[in-house]
């Protein structure tokens, strides 16, 4: 392992076994990043990718460079009609070997140059893509926490909710076999209670999913994660100074997924020029030293040196009409992936417009439902005075209690979608990081 891993392999064996220890705290969205930094299947992967990426330069350089090989013949030859030469052997049999050393350094070769740029362009294109995926990183762990979160929300929600239709069920039947209730206020809760329950068993089996894709990302054993705060923040996340045109500015910039369509275009450039390079002649200077040994000509010198240095110049005539089928091939290719990188321009316009939106109006709505959680509570202590004096019914204190408790996993479930948008907002402007993921857990 290299050493720029080290670090993140000793954090991540540290949250396994903090982990696992009998006392331990519950998983936090940082510690989940930091083990899927190393363990995330899709993120290792573009690790294997990028380091091959960065070779792609190297060999285009390599054909701009001096060839060198080393060449050579072992063997034995002979007639095969019976006859004979005195002159020359005794036998028909002749010994023959030869070794070859061949230099050729090219002069002028646009594929080979056209080849070296492309390279460069394909390593380019490899550290960008590896910069997307750096980013929806953070994308998958915030979705894969917030999916929990989100489950574990509702349940302690129904927890909650389960608790005071017991105690609701409890004192519709004391006051029933007092004389003093009705029937139908016991059925009602006892109904609204096994709804309750029944809702509560479908959501165990979404947490048992959800916390299964939650440990997939970082190789980690199911654990707990940090309960959510129900309070929205005090302040808007993102700054005043930095409105809309500031982010889709900066999208434009620094978007690595608007910088990968763009590094495409440059490889499909260099594809083109390569292909082009079929129709142009080719120059380069030639060198090669020979030894051969033959015990055919006995009476001359069995072994003969010889040398060669010379220019070899190769022009393409005709080839079948395959140059400039390619050329024509390479040429839509081209303005297939300037098309792509135009709606991928658009793409990220709109993406980042959605997420900005989605935080300024989550946060709004996070103060509004907050308001709504105030005004619902408000509203449940009022019918439970009236159910004490007779003028409210056990079906109106759960209708109360089931608009607050929806008040209040609306309102979970709004902060939930601001801090995945502010989450989204970063990653499409390449701006994500271990710092600002940090403050999402702040907020969280």
């Amino acid at each position: 392992m290299s050493n720029r891993w080290l670090p993140l392999a000793l954090l991540c064996l540290a949250v396994q076994a903090h982990a696992q220890s009998p006392d331990s705290d519950r998983l936090t969205l940082l510690q989940l990043y930091d083990a899927s930094r190393l363990n995330d299947p899709v993120m290792r992967s573009a690790d294997y990718s990028h380091r091959a990426a960065q070779n792609e330069e190297a060999i285009g350089r390599g054909g701009l460079l001096p060839q060198l090989s080393l060449s050579s013949r072992y063997g034995k030859g002979g007639r095969t009609d019976g006859g004979t030469d005195a002159s020359y052997v005794d036998s028909d049999d002749y010994q023959s070997n030869s070794v070859s050393l061949v230099a050729q350094q090219p002069i002028y070769d646009k594929g080979r140059w056209s080849a070296y740029q492309q390279g460069k362009a394909r390593g380019q294109l490899g550290e960008v893509q590896y910069e997307v995926a750096t980013q929806e990183l953070f994308d998958r762990v915030a979705k894969a926490y917030f999916a929990v979160a989100r489950v574990e929300n509702e349940l302690k929600l129904i927890a909650q909710q389960k608790a005071a239709i017991a105690g609701l069920v409890e004192q519709s039947q004391r006051l029933f076999d007092k004389g003093q209730g009705a029937i139908t206020d016991v059925d009602e809760a006892r109904a609204r209670y096994d709804l309750v329950q029944a809702q509560e068993a479908e959501n165990q089996a979404q947490r048992v999913a959800a916390l299964r894709t939650l440990s997939g990302r970082g190789s980690l054993p199911l654990l707990e994660i940090e309960p959510m705060r129900e309070l929205p923040p005090d302040t808007n996340p993102l700054s005043e100074e930095h409105d809309l045109p500031y982010w889709t500015a900066l999208a434009r910039d620094t978007s690595p997924e608007l910088a990968a369509r763009l590094a495409q275009v440059k490889v499909a450039e260099t594809e083109a020029e390569a292909e082009k390079a079929g129709h142009y002649p080719t120059l380069s200077l030639t060198t090669q030293l020979t030894r051969r040994e033959n015990s055919q000509y006995q009476e001359y010198s069995p072994r003969q040196d010889s040398y060669y240095v010379g220019l070899a110049l190769d022009i393409p005539l005709y080839r079948g009409g395959a140059t400039s089928a390619s050329v024509r091939k390479a040429t839509e290719a081209l303005a297939g992936a300037q098309a792509d990188a135009d709606a991928q321009r658009q793409q990220l316009t709109e993406d980042v417009e959605t997420a900005y939106a989605g935080v300024v109006a989550g946060y709004a709505k996070c103060r509004a439902t907050q308001r709504a959680v105030e005004s619902n509570q408000r509203a449940l202590v009022s019918t439970e005075k009236g159910f004490q004096g007779g003028v409210r019914s056990t079906v109106d204190i759960l209708d109360a209690q089931q608009r607050l408790f929806e008040a209040r996993r609306d309102l979970l479930n709004a902060k939930l979608d601001m801090l995945q948008s502010y989450v989204d907002l970063h990653v499409h402007t390449g701006q994500m990081d271990r710092q600002v993921l940090s403050q999402v857990e702040a907020l969280f």
